[in-house]
């Protein structure tokens, strides 16, 4: 069964995960068209969202409930320790996500869950970034910058897809998938790394900064989802500057070539290049560390299935900084 786009353009964002159909992902936190915020909800009218969202609601619960199925077949050999949280993740998802979560994370400021929410994560701006598994990335960063400074010599292109201004990506993985575009076979190293790592499904790419440009605040739909930085340019600040960086939560990090840093990107975080070179960052989306094998397969069952079900849609979004 494939239902009609009118149903699933009420319930699916372009990302892995659901988005009520009143906080449909930006398409760049500042596109054109009436009623878009900083932080990427579309308004709608009263009248429109009290239909909207009950007609929402119906297919959401029969989704999840279609997914729990499928997840106690496939999964039934499992015991019930290991299914405690993937059974509280189904039932929070069916419902009303925001009553899901814990009140600190309800009422946390700079915290949003747009999207999925999987329970029991420790939720912080920052992840210790010293510890494994991003300790492989940080191994294999000196490697994968000499494959990327390959590229750039042979002028490999970085895809600009309009806004936001001055961002520009060239993708490895898109919503989980390799993109025939990207020569891999040009850079063994980072493929080798990349598969070590638990890529949650998302986005894995080369991003590009201009100068004197960023990225307005936001946040990315998924709880379970962690984004791994490795500094591959970065520019030195002119005569002291301030150099590119990111700020999550109001807590800045200035990228430095070689390092690795890990953020919850359902902080809200924003992103500026005050220098007059272009910044490159390799951007990683993993599932979160806290999260078991078995809790990673069944997000992935989930996901198939939701694509099974609804099929996709054609909206496409800009992805990280």
């Amino acid at each position: 069964v494939v239902l009609g786009r009118e149903h699933t353009m009420l319930l699916l964002s372009a990302s892995s995960c659901f988005a009520p159909a009143t906080e449909l992902r930006c398409r760049g936190c500042h596109g054109s068209g009436g009623g878009t915020s900083r932080c990427g909800r579309i308004s709608m009218g009263s009248a429109a969202l009290s239909g909207e969202a009950a007609e929402e609601a119906y297919w959401r619960a029969w989704f999840w409930d279609k997914a729990s199925e499928a997840v106690e077949e496939q999964f039934a050999s499992a015991g019930k320790r290991a299914l405690r949280r993937v059974r509280e993740y189904i039932k929070v998802n069916r419902g009303d996500v925001a009553q899901g979560m814990p009140k600190k994370l309800r009422k946390h400021p700079h915290y949003e869950v747009v999207g999925g929410y999987f329970p029991g994560l420790s939720a912080t701006p920052f992840l210790d970034a010293s510890a494994a598994p991003f300790d492989a990335i940080r191994r294999a960063a000196p490697a994968i910058r000499e494959e990327l400074v390959g590229l750039l010599a042979r002028e490999a292109e970085f895809e600009d897809i309009g806004k936001p201004l001055g961002w520009r990506t060239m993708p490895i993985y898109y919503r989980g998938e390799r993109q025939a575009s990207f020569p891999a076979e040009e850079c063994p190293q980072t493929m080798g790394a990349l598969g070590k790592l638990r890529l949650a499904g998302e986005t894995v790419a080369f991003q590009r900064q201009s100068p004197g440009t960023g990225l307005p605040r936001h946040v990315d739909p998924c709880s379970w989802v962690v984004a791994c930085h490795v500094g591959m340019v970065c520019p030195t600040g002119e005569e002291g500057g301030e150099t590119p960086y990111i700020s999550v939560a109001g807590e800045k990090y200035h990228w430095r070539e070689g390092e690795v840093m890990v953020f919850d990107p359902s902080f809200k975080h924003e992103t500026f290049n005050p220098t007059s070179q272009d910044r490159i960052i390799l951007n990683i989306d993993l599932f979160h560390p806290e999260l078991t094998d078995l809790e990673c397969r069944v997000i992935q069952e989930t996901i198939r299935l939701k694509k099974e079900l609804f099929g996709s849609t054609e909206a496409q979004e800009w992805r990280g900084p």
